[in-house]
């Protein structure tokens, strides 16, 4: 009984002298929450005050503004702002387009060398060479952006990745359907113990006959595609030329001189620019 009772007592003092420091503890975490939230709230506000624009919405003010001014221009018949509203159209969409065209021309530059580098991987395989040695002859080789393709390949599997997943890394690199291809072909053969020369050998065969087929197809559009490309950019100005002095001479001036230097200046050679590109876009590939 008298233990039972000093137990009691005992508990009965703990409990009284916890619950104060219990209640203290708790009044200092919700003091700690609520100046935490506080700081969230605040931090928030200073985040949401220094967001910046939406980057479509700026684009959108800008297209905006420059119509408003051509149309102005227009109006007013104020060549020298149409010509520099002409150059900034003409700058945003390079700054726009010109990523996306490094990008794909990387892509298709890797795309061309594929079928030799293959090639030369096969003969390095069937002498011998191991897969590891044979890549790093095309790393350190001439084929342009093949070459650093491979290059980071092989520190890839330096560094730990084994060969599906370097190669795995290579197509997602260079997302081309081509490039999936081989990378497909090339695991499908590691995993199931294959002659990976031989494999390597029928898809660089099968690619430069593709290519073959390919330029024979080009060099037919060609031809028409320079009959057009000599009308517009050189018949064109020069008979458009000789009708605005004819015309001239017996009716007196029917173009302003500043319209005239903006169709030989910037029109004209943009036609001749965009037929390049043009032509050069149907280049064929992989």
């Amino acid at each position: 009984m008298i233990r039972e009772l000093i137990t009691k007592i005992g508990s009965l003092t703990i409990k009284l002298y916890t619950s104060p420091i219990d209640r203290i503890n708790r009044n200092d975490d919700e003091e700690k929450y609520e100046n935490n939230k506080i700081n969230k709230e605040t931090i928030d506000k200073i985040l949401n005050t220094n967001k910046k624009e939406n980057p479509k919405k700026i684009n959108n003010n800008i297209i905006i503004s420059i119509i408003s001014l051509m149309i102005i221009a227009v109006i007013f018949k104020n060549i020298i702002l149409l010509e520099i509203l002409f150059i900034i159209i003409i700058t945003i969409i390079f700054y726009k387009t010109y990523p996306k065209i490094k990008e794909e021309n990387r892509q298709k530059n890797v795309i061309s060398q594929l079928p030799y580098g293959l090639r030369q991987i096969s003969i390095e395989l069937k002498a011998g060479i191991g897969l590891f040695d044979a890549i790093k002859t095309i790393a350190h080789g001439d084929y342009g952006q093949l070459s650093k393709e491979f290059n980071i390949t092989l520190e890839e599997i330096h560094y730990g990745k084994n060969y599906e997943e370097a190669f795995e890394s290579l197509a997602k690199r260079n997302n081309k359907k081509i490039m999936k291809k081989t990378v497909n072909q090339i695991i499908r053969t590691l995993n199931n113990g294959g002659n990976l020369a031989k494999t390597l050998n029928l898809l660089s065969n099968e690619y430069m006959h593709e290519m073959k087929i390919r330029y024979k197809e080009y060099s037919e559009k060609l031809n028409a595609i320079m009959l057009l490309y000599m009308f517009i950019a050189v018949l064109i100005p020069v008979i458009l030329f000789i009708m605005i002095i004819a015309a001239t001479t017996v009716i007196g001036p029917i173009i302003q001189g500043e319209l005239l230097l903006v169709l030989y200046l910037i029109f004209f050679p943009l036609i001749v620019m965009t037929m390049m590109l043009f032509i050069r876009r149907l280049k064929p590939t992989l």
